[in-house]
Protein backbone atom coordinates (compact mmCIF):
# COMPACT_ATOMS: atom_id res chain seq x y z
CA UNK A 1 0.00 0.00 0.00
CA UNK A 2 1.01 3.63 -0.39
CA UNK A 3 2.14 5.90 1.78
CA UNK A 4 -1.28 8.28 1.86
CA UNK A 5 -3.46 4.94 1.84
CA UNK A 6 -1.55 3.61 5.05
CA UNK A 7 -2.34 7.17 6.45
CA UNK A 8 -5.53 7.21 5.75
CA UNK A 9 -6.57 3.67 7.35
CA UNK A 10 -4.62 4.29 10.16
CA UNK A 11 -6.78 7.73 11.04
CA UNK A 12 -10.18 5.71 10.06
CA UNK A 13 -8.88 3.13 12.59
CA UNK A 14 -8.31 5.35 14.98
CA UNK A 15 -11.50 7.33 14.61
CA UNK A 16 -13.68 4.12 14.27
CA UNK A 17 -11.63 3.04 17.88
CA UNK A 18 -12.39 6.12 19.58
CA UNK A 19 -16.36 5.81 18.35
CA UNK A 20 -16.79 2.72 19.39
CA UNK A 21 -15.26 3.48 23.04
CA UNK A 22 -17.33 6.64 23.12
CA UNK A 23 -20.63 4.91 22.23
CA UNK A 24 -19.85 2.32 24.71
CA UNK A 25 -19.32 4.90 27.54
CA UNK A 26 -22.70 6.53 26.25
CA UNK A 27 -24.66 3.99 26.88
CA UNK A 28 -23.18 2.77 30.28
CA UNK A 29 -23.98 5.97 31.40
CA UNK A 30 -27.42 5.88 30.68
CA UNK A 31 -28.29 2.34 31.81
CA UNK A 32 -26.84 3.34 35.10
CA UNK A 33 -29.22 6.18 35.89
CA UNK A 34 -31.73 3.92 34.25
CA UNK A 35 -30.42 1.12 36.94
CA UNK A 36 -31.30 3.50 39.26
CA UNK A 37 -34.39 4.21 38.15
CA UNK A 38 -35.63 0.55 38.40
CA UNK A 39 -34.42 -0.38 35.29
CA UNK A 40 -37.12 1.75 33.13
CA UNK A 41 -36.52 4.23 30.20
CA UNK A 42 -35.61 8.04 29.97
CA UNK A 43 -38.99 8.52 29.97
CA UNK A 44 -39.91 7.35 33.28
CA UNK A 45 -37.37 8.71 34.85
CA UNK A 46 -39.03 11.80 36.41
CA UNK A 47 -36.39 14.40 35.08
CA UNK A 48 -37.28 18.23 35.44
CA UNK A 49 -39.03 19.79 32.53
CA UNK A 50 -38.47 23.33 34.07
CA UNK A 51 -35.71 25.34 35.06
CA UNK A 52 -32.61 23.22 36.47
CA UNK A 53 -30.37 23.82 38.52
CA UNK A 54 -26.84 22.58 38.13
CA UNK A 55 -26.24 21.49 41.51
CA UNK A 56 -22.00 21.66 41.42
CA UNK A 57 -22.20 25.30 39.79
CA UNK A 58 -25.56 26.48 40.85
CA UNK A 59 -26.67 28.36 37.52
CA UNK A 60 -30.21 27.59 36.61
CA UNK A 61 -30.87 26.52 33.10
CA UNK A 62 -34.28 25.89 31.49
CA UNK A 63 -34.20 22.17 30.13
CA UNK A 64 -36.92 20.10 28.64
CA UNK A 65 -37.03 16.64 30.21
CA UNK A 66 -35.34 15.00 27.36
CA UNK A 67 -32.39 17.06 27.47
CA UNK A 68 -32.60 17.20 31.49
CA UNK A 69 -32.52 13.42 31.53
CA UNK A 70 -29.55 12.59 29.30
CA UNK A 71 -27.87 15.51 31.37
CA UNK A 72 -27.99 13.28 34.29
CA UNK A 73 -26.54 10.71 32.91
CA UNK A 74 -23.43 12.66 31.16
CA UNK A 75 -22.69 13.47 34.62
CA UNK A 76 -21.93 10.14 35.33
CA UNK A 77 -18.76 10.11 33.11
CA UNK A 78 -17.84 13.45 32.18
CA UNK A 79 -15.31 14.82 33.35
CA UNK A 80 -16.53 18.18 32.63
CA UNK A 81 -19.49 19.84 31.56
CA UNK A 82 -20.46 23.02 29.73
CA UNK A 83 -23.48 25.40 29.66
CA UNK A 84 -25.79 26.35 26.96
CA UNK A 85 -23.41 28.59 24.46
CA UNK A 86 -24.04 31.83 23.51
CA UNK A 87 -23.18 31.05 20.08
CA UNK A 88 -23.41 27.93 17.77
CA UNK A 89 -20.07 28.10 16.87
CA UNK A 90 -18.98 27.17 20.48
CA UNK A 91 -21.26 24.02 21.09
CA UNK A 92 -18.47 21.85 21.23
CA UNK A 93 -17.34 21.87 24.67
CA UNK A 94 -16.10 25.48 24.34
CA UNK A 95 -13.11 26.15 26.58
CA UNK A 96 -12.49 30.24 25.59
CA UNK A 97 -10.71 29.97 22.40
CA UNK A 98 -11.85 29.70 18.95
CA UNK A 99 -11.63 26.20 17.57
CA UNK A 100 -11.68 24.70 13.67
CA UNK A 101 -15.34 25.76 11.87
CA UNK A 102 -16.99 22.42 11.48
CA UNK A 103 -17.68 21.35 8.23
CA UNK A 104 -19.77 18.14 6.14
CA UNK A 105 -17.85 15.38 5.05
CA UNK A 106 -17.03 16.99 1.93
CA UNK A 107 -15.15 20.07 3.28
CA UNK A 108 -18.37 22.31 2.99
CA UNK A 109 -19.44 24.21 5.53
CA UNK A 110 -23.01 24.17 5.83
CA UNK A 111 -25.66 26.18 6.86
CA UNK A 112 -26.51 23.36 9.64
CA UNK A 113 -23.22 24.42 11.45
CA UNK A 114 -24.54 28.04 11.62
CA UNK A 115 -28.32 28.47 12.03
CA UNK A 116 -30.66 27.94 14.52
CA UNK A 117 -33.30 25.41 14.03
CA UNK A 118 -30.25 22.20 12.29
CA UNK A 119 -28.14 20.04 13.73
CA UNK A 120 -26.20 22.88 16.05
CA UNK A 121 -27.79 25.59 18.11
CA UNK A 122 -28.01 27.78 21.60
CA UNK A 123 -30.46 25.15 23.16
CA UNK A 124 -27.56 22.52 23.86
CA UNK A 125 -25.22 21.17 26.06
CA UNK A 126 -21.62 19.91 25.84
CA UNK A 127 -19.70 17.43 27.66
CA UNK A 128 -16.12 16.46 28.03
CA UNK A 129 -15.31 12.71 28.13
CA UNK A 130 -12.56 10.71 29.75
CA UNK A 131 -11.29 9.63 26.64
CA UNK A 132 -11.05 12.98 25.04
CA UNK A 133 -14.66 12.92 22.73
CA UNK A 134 -16.71 16.29 23.03
CA UNK A 135 -20.83 14.86 23.39
CA UNK A 136 -23.16 17.19 22.50
CA UNK A 137 -26.53 17.12 22.77
CA UNK A 138 -30.38 19.46 22.15
CA UNK A 139 -33.84 18.79 21.84
CA UNK A 140 -36.00 18.76 18.49
CA UNK A 141 -36.79 22.58 17.24
CA UNK A 142 -40.25 23.19 17.39
CA UNK A 143 -41.36 20.04 19.81
CA UNK A 144 -39.26 19.36 22.80
CA UNK A 145 -41.07 16.32 24.35
CA UNK A 146 -39.78 14.52 20.60
CA UNK A 147 -36.25 13.83 21.58
CA UNK A 148 -33.38 15.21 19.64
CA UNK A 149 -30.11 14.99 18.24
CA UNK A 150 -27.01 13.81 19.72
CA UNK A 151 -23.84 14.47 18.14
CA UNK A 152 -19.99 12.95 18.91
CA UNK A 153 -16.73 14.37 18.23
CA UNK A 154 -14.53 11.55 18.96
CA UNK A 155 -11.21 13.38 19.75
CA UNK A 156 -12.66 16.63 20.99
CA UNK A 157 -13.26 20.07 18.99
CA UNK A 158 -9.12 21.32 19.76
CA UNK A 159 -8.03 18.20 17.50
CA UNK A 160 -8.86 16.38 14.25
CA UNK A 161 -10.94 17.28 11.43
CA UNK A 162 -14.21 18.41 12.57
CA UNK A 163 -15.73 17.08 9.86
CA UNK A 164 -19.00 14.51 9.69
CA UNK A 165 -18.39 10.72 9.07
CA UNK A 166 -14.42 11.64 9.77
CA UNK A 167 -14.47 12.53 13.60
CA UNK A 168 -18.10 13.68 13.98
CA UNK A 169 -20.87 11.21 14.41
CA UNK A 170 -24.55 12.13 14.58
CA UNK A 171 -27.44 9.81 16.47
CA UNK A 172 -30.98 10.89 17.85
CA UNK A 173 -32.94 10.13 20.77
CA UNK A 174 -36.56 9.97 21.22
CA UNK A 175 -39.20 10.31 23.84
CA UNK A 176 -38.98 6.83 25.10
CA UNK A 177 -35.53 6.77 25.69
CA UNK A 178 -34.19 5.51 22.91
CA UNK A 179 -31.34 6.90 20.58
CA UNK A 180 -30.00 5.42 17.28
CA UNK A 181 -27.34 6.71 14.52
CA UNK A 182 -28.92 9.66 12.76
CA UNK A 183 -31.49 8.34 10.09
CA UNK A 184 -32.62 5.50 11.89
CA UNK A 185 -33.52 3.52 14.95
CA UNK A 186 -32.78 0.17 14.09
CA UNK A 187 -30.30 -0.34 16.61
CA UNK A 188 -30.78 1.38 20.37
CA UNK A 189 -28.17 2.81 21.89
CA UNK A 190 -30.70 3.67 25.42
CA UNK A 191 -33.32 1.41 26.94
CA UNK A 192 -36.41 1.64 25.60
CA UNK A 193 -37.00 1.68 21.92
CA UNK A 194 -35.92 -0.19 19.08
CA UNK A 195 -38.43 -0.08 16.34
CA UNK A 196 -36.50 -2.14 13.35
CA UNK A 197 -36.48 0.80 11.02
CA UNK A 198 -33.22 -0.28 9.52
CA UNK A 199 -31.70 0.96 6.16
CA UNK A 200 -30.21 -1.25 3.26
CA UNK A 201 -26.22 -0.41 3.36
CA UNK A 202 -26.78 1.19 -0.23
CA UNK A 203 -29.08 3.73 1.71
CA UNK A 204 -26.74 4.21 4.17
CA UNK A 205 -23.82 5.02 2.21
CA UNK A 206 -25.79 6.77 -0.20
CA UNK A 207 -26.40 9.20 3.28
CA UNK A 208 -22.22 8.62 3.99
CA UNK A 209 -21.04 10.40 0.66
CA UNK A 210 -18.70 13.38 -0.71
CA UNK A 211 -20.33 13.31 -4.14
CA UNK A 212 -24.08 12.06 -3.37
CA UNK A 213 -26.21 15.51 -3.72
CA UNK A 214 -27.66 16.11 -0.75
CA UNK A 215 -25.55 13.71 1.23
CA UNK A 216 -23.53 15.62 4.25
CA UNK A 217 -22.45 12.70 6.48
CA UNK A 218 -24.23 13.18 9.07
CA UNK A 219 -25.65 9.14 8.61
CA UNK A 220 -22.28 7.93 8.47
CA UNK A 221 -22.71 6.73 11.86
CA UNK A 222 -25.29 4.28 10.31
CA UNK A 223 -22.80 2.86 7.49
CA UNK A 224 -20.81 2.03 10.23
CA UNK A 225 -23.13 0.25 12.42
CA UNK A 226 -24.45 -1.67 9.77
CA UNK A 227 -21.05 -3.34 8.74
CA UNK A 228 -20.68 -4.34 11.82
CA UNK A 229 -18.36 -1.53 13.34
CA UNK A 230 -16.18 -1.32 10.63
CA UNK A 231 -14.81 1.29 8.17
CA UNK A 232 -14.55 -0.37 4.84
CA UNK A 233 -12.37 -0.05 1.53
CA UNK A 234 -15.33 1.88 0.28
CA UNK A 235 -15.95 4.29 3.46
CA UNK A 236 -15.39 7.98 2.56
CA UNK A 237 -12.60 9.80 3.45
Amino acid sequence: MTLPTLIQNYQKGVALNRLKQTYSQIQNAVELVASENDGNPMNQWGCPQMDYTDPDTGITYWMPWTQACFYMAMKKIAVKMYPRPDDVSHAFCYEGREYRPYTDINGDRNVRWQTNGNLLHTGGYSAKLPNGACVVWHPAIGSHDAGGSLIIDVDGSDAGFNSSGKDVFFFSYVTNGGAAPFGTHGRSILPGRTNGETKTRAQAKEKCSKLQAGANGTECATLIINDSWQMKSDYPW
